[in-house]
């Protein structure tokens, strides 16, 4: 397992302009909690300009600190995962590293290794979906997860509260206890919407979360006075793009988990692509995107790199296409992309089946890939090498 830091908890109050409809639906001005994990500075480690008076009433400036050295990072991710269902009686028949122990070596080689849980977490609850959509992990299964080297999930999206708010609560709450970390969920909007910041090599790596997909009322949404998820609305857009700002003064890169999109199309829509160009324009540097549960294209703008969806990762599939998908790496610097790397995978029998070079899927898996994001500023070649054209 991959070493873990000091963990420092920060408060901030993130100011904005008064906005009655937001404020109703829950990303109000609120307090933020940030947390620093992996390698954690202390504060008086932080470079700072600060005048100090004299005895004889003048001042006299303290040098600024030497910047300190910076590498670079390894992050992994994919797509949607569960345990629930079929796919926790499959890892309980054989062995909880049995769903992702293909692709462990990948997330436990990382600096970070990220996914989407889409799935509540709880033994509690009743399914708030039609049949068959509601789904639901036992607590225990999380292992499979951090047994692979996982280190932070994103719970914003659809399927996190099938099961109530209770089972949502829970949900949060069982994923912190098991080892990792939790965004896009919580008990309030700071802790919903915050900033999960990583500090690995010299360089803070921020983590974040939204969920785009429209529920059919409120009652998933976070507010000050009640647990949820941090789903946005149109009216929020403008607030929310503000607060990616101020959390693009706290870190050197950040990567926004965005649950959106429309389910098996391959292409993102239009006010998606404007969606994301706005983020990336407020501070995004990296954007994961899942919920159509297929892989869409990768775009470079502006310096930033749109993953529009990274497919299922270890989820239901209702075509075999839906199971094509692969596991994402990219390798960051203080000026955020430097190179990135697709690795084929193939959803079989409930797990994650890293597919050989030497597969005839696993060039089709690249060559799709490849032709999707060749019209977005993209280049991936036969080996899965991911590069930007400018």
């Amino acid at each position: 397992m991959k070493k873990k830091g000091l963990i420092l908890l920060l408060a901030g109050v993130l100011l904005f302009c008064s906005c009655n409809s937001i404020e109703d639906k829950g990303l109000s001005d609120s307090a933020v909690i940030l947390s620093e994990t992996k390698k954690a500075n202390e504060a008086e480690k932080i470079p700072l300009v600060i005048d100090e008076e004299e005895p004889d009433g003048t001042t006299q400036q303290r040098e600024e600190s030497p910047e300190a050295e910076t590498g670079t990072v390894v992050i992994s991710f994919g797509g949607d995962v569960t345990q629930s269902d079929v796919f926790g009686e499959a890892t309980l028949m054989r062995d909880i590293t049995y769903p992702l122990e293909e692709v462990a070596e990948i997330f436990s080689s990382a600096d970070i290794a990220f996914l989407n849980l889409e799935t509540s977490v709880s033994l509690r609850g009743e399914s708030e979906k039609k049949e068959g959509y509601g789904f639901r992990t036992d607590p225990k299964l999380l292992e499979a997860f951090t047994s692979a080297g996982v280190d932070i999930v994103s719970t914003a999206n659809n399927h996190a509260r099938d099961y109530g708010i209770e089972a949502l609560t829970d949900t949060y709450r069982f994923v912190t206890e098991s080892g990792l970390k939790n965004i896009g969920s919580g008990e309030n909007p700071g802790e919903a919407y915050r900033l999960e910041i990583f500090e690995i090599n010299g360089l803070k790596i921020g983590f974040t979360a939204l969920n785009l997909i429209a529920i059919s009322d409120n009652g998933w949404q976070v507010t000050e006075d009640k647990p949820g998820i941090a789903s946005l609305y149109p009216e929020d857009y403008d607030r929310y793009f503000e607060l990616i700002e101020e959390y693009d003064k706290l870190c050197d890169v950040m990567f926004v988990s965005a649950h959106w999109g429309i389910e098996y199309s391959y292409e993102p829509h239009e006010e998606q692509v404007a969606f994301a160009h706005r983020l990336c324009d407020s501070g995004a540097d990296i954007i994961i995107g899942h919920h159509p549960h297929v892989l869409q294209p990768i775009e470079s703008y502006k310096g930033s790199i749109i993953f529009y969806s990274t497919g299922n990762f270890l989820f239901y599939k209702m075509e075999d296409y839906a199971g094509h998908t692969a596991a994402f790496t990219v390798e960051v610097d203080k000026n955020g992309f430097v190179s990135g790397k697709m690795e084929p995978v193939n959803i079989s029998y409930c797990r994650s089946v890293l597919l050989d070079p030497e597969d005839e899927l696993y060039g089709e898996i690249i060559e799709k890939q490849r032709a999707m994001s060749e019209g977005y500023g993209v280049i991936i070649d036969e080996n899965g090498g991911i590069s930007c054209k400018e």
